[in-house]
């Protein structure tokens, strides 16, 4: 049998390699276990490194290992109390172990960090759709960070609103029947808010996460490495399903807000926008 890298172990390396004052962070952790998995695995090694998708891109598992994630005043530090030099494979396997990590955290530093890293991964994404709501997310975070000419350069609400088309058009669901529901009420109040005479992406971008973890909860179910389906849900949250829940009602609420509160609009145009997008989604053409 070929031999076998832990995340502990895995981990315990590219922090050596890495070598840095700052820490390493939770979400470079996990991208980085993905190539390094996949690394690894071109070289003959194999690797205990379970992990799923969820919102933006693979999550490994943690909760079985020595490897922990330390909440700091200025983000996350990735601890692993395993140390290279109590790895027990033989030193042909540690050498081309340490060069598969080397590698692959060079090329993280050379795609320029967490953000290229996120992009190269949404290639492998399952789903058509998750590379379509990673533009749109990217529009919406850079007009929230207050790009100076973000209304010029393809950030602004009619850019946004095609991304949205996009991600509505692309939805599997073939795959998950049980989130069309969740699809249309998603897009009904995003159409409310771009609609608006002023443009809030920050509100954008919070009706959409509230979106994309629902999508995400069934999406990791669905598509995961070396692990139960349990195993996933547990890794999410104590109570999946009151999430869930929880997070449907928000975007319910939001809705309720839109109708008690929000500018009056032509109703009509809304239903039709939502019912031209949906259909469009089913039949893959415009029908107006």
């Amino acid at each position: 049998m070929p031999p076998t890298l832990s995340v502990d172990e895995v981990t315990a390396l590219l922090l050596d390699i890495r070598d840095f004052d700052n820490p390493l962070r939770e979400k470079e952790l996990h991208k980085l276990l993905y190539f390094i998995k996949r690394g690894l695995q071109g070289e003959g090694i194999d690797t205990d490194i379970p992990y799923f998708w969820y919102r933006y891109g693979t999550m490994a598992k943690l909760s079985d290992a020595e490897t922990s994630i330390a909440q700091t005043d200025d983000g996350t530090a990735v601890q692993c109390p395993v140390t290279p030099a109590s790895l027990t494979l033989d030193e042909s396997t540690v050498d081309k172990a340490k060069m598969v990590v080397s590698q692959e955290f060079s090329r993280y530093l050379q795609e320029g960090g967490v953000e290229g890293i996120t992009d190269r991964q949404y290639e492998d994404a399952p789903y058509e759709v998750q590379q379509h709501y990673r533009e749109m997310d990217k529009q919406l975070r850079t007009a929230t960070d207050g790009h100076p000419d973000f209304m010029e350069e393809g950030y602004g609400p009619d850019s946004v609103r095609q991304s949205l088309s996009q991600v509505v058009k692309s939805f599997p669901t073939d795959e998950f029947p049980e989130l069309e529901d969740d699809l249309y009420l998603w897009y009904g109040v995003m159409s409310t808010e771009l609609d608006e005479e002023r443009y809030k992406p920050e509100t954008l971008l919070s009706i959409s996460d509230t979106f994309w973890t629902i999508f995400s909860i069934e999406l990791a179910q669905h598509e995961h490495s070396d692990m139960t389906v349990e195993e996933v849900r547990d890794e999410i949250s104590d109570d999946v399903d009151e999430y869930k829940a929880r997070l449907r009602e928000t975007l319910r609420n939001r809705e309720r807000e839109q109708t008690e509160f929000g500018p009056t609009l032509e109703e009509d145009k809304v239903v039709r926008e939502l019912s031209d997008a949906v259909s469009e989604s089913l039949l893959g053409f415009p029908v107006s």
